[in-house]
């Protein structure tokens, strides 16, 4: 394998994989934003079809985080090292899923507040923010990106977005109160203009546009329909993009542009663990029934999925953040 240091090193120039996610993802949500010129095009049901599609695609995006310590670190691990941490990840899975069960508010806060951070971090670590913002910027950008997914539905169609909260834990429905819902449109907003005004002084006018991009698409589109976007098209296709990039087997064709075959090797490694979270989701589905019903199985699995998730890709930010410094030094 190559060395770790070659994988996490922030490169001068957007890698083609990345590219191209960006561009995806832009037109993705631009697309939805344009639909809100159309609201009476998207019935109650049709609008929930979309949000279980979204979810849907977007759940093999950690499917292979059982590979990215290897990744990371440059070589292979002793099989005991990657039981262990297989073994680790379905248990945390599994206690975050039982703390969903005993302590719904609880594990449902904690997800919500995991989500924003996760989100956030995901775009800044995506678009080499790290690498210019200073350590005490970094915190209000991650914010500032994983805010506006989260906040501006419930804070612009708190009605729309209300059964979705319920669905995680009835008692947050509290967040569509009218004071918090001010309050987090001032903070999101807030943490946005700061971040492009630090941004912009330094020249840097892609990560601005990105926010643009994400803010008005909350703001125009239908909640249900934007965060299926979001979450299928823009975050994960940029998280499996930056996997592409990780996985030492890609980087010939990712260098010269081709990302078809870098693509099937990460279906193939995602398959498995896909299928079993389908079969996994499906039974949590049994008897729910409608598309609603789907939806709320798959925030439960979500819950479940999101806490191990976190972890690796913090851990990964981590390590390339280091790496990044140890190169510019």
């Amino acid at each position: 394998m190559a060395t770790a240091t070659a994988h996490l090193s922030v490169p001068t120039a957007m890698p083609v994989a990345a590219r191209r996610a960006r561009t995806m993802s832009l037109g993705l949500l631009g697309l939805v934003a344009l639909l809100a010129l159309v609201p009476e095009a998207l019935t109650s049901v049709l609008a929930w079809t979309f949000l279980a599609i979204g979810l849907l695609i977007g759940l093999p995006h950690g499917a292979v985080d059982h590979l990215v310590p290897e990744w990371t670190l440059g070589r292979d691990l002793p099989r005991s090292t990657f039981v262990a941490i297989l073994g680790g990840y379905v248990a945390l899975a599994a206690a975050a899923f039982g703390l969903l069960i005993v302590q719904p508010i609880l594990a449902a806060s904690a997800f919500v507040v995991i989500s924003i951070l996760h989100f956030g971090a995901g775009d800044v670590e995506f678009l080499g923010a790290s690498s210019y913002l200073r350590a005490w910027q970094r915190p209000i950008a991650v914010l500032a990106f994983g805010l506006p997914p989260v906040a501006l539905p419930i804070a612009a169609y708190a009605d729309q977005a209300r059964p979705v909260l319920v669905g995680l834990a009835p008692e947050l429905a509290v967040l569509t109160a009218p004071a918090v819902r001010t309050t987090a449109l001032i903070v999101t907003l807030g943490t946005v203009a700061f971040t492009v005004w630090a941004v912009g002084s330094q020249g840097r006018a892609r990560l601005a546009v990105d926010l643009a991009v994400l803010c008005v698409a909350f703001v125009l589109a239908p909640p249900l329909l934007a965060f299926a976007a979001y979450f299928g098209g823009w975050h994960a296709a940029r998280h499996i993009a930056r996997l592409l990039a990780l996985d030492p087997r890609n980087a010939d064709e990712l260098a010269t542009g081709r990302v078809g075959r870098p693509l099937l090797r990460f279906a193939r490694s995602a398959l498995l663990p896909t299928v079993v979270s389908v079969i996994v989701l499906l039974g949590l589905w049994w008897g729910a029934g409608g598309v609603e019903g789907l939806v709320a199985a798959h925030l439960g699995l979500l819950v479940a999925l999101t806490m191990p998730h976190v972890a690796v890709v913090s851990w990964l930010d981590r390590r390339r953040r280091e790496a990044s410094e140890q190169v510019t030094a």
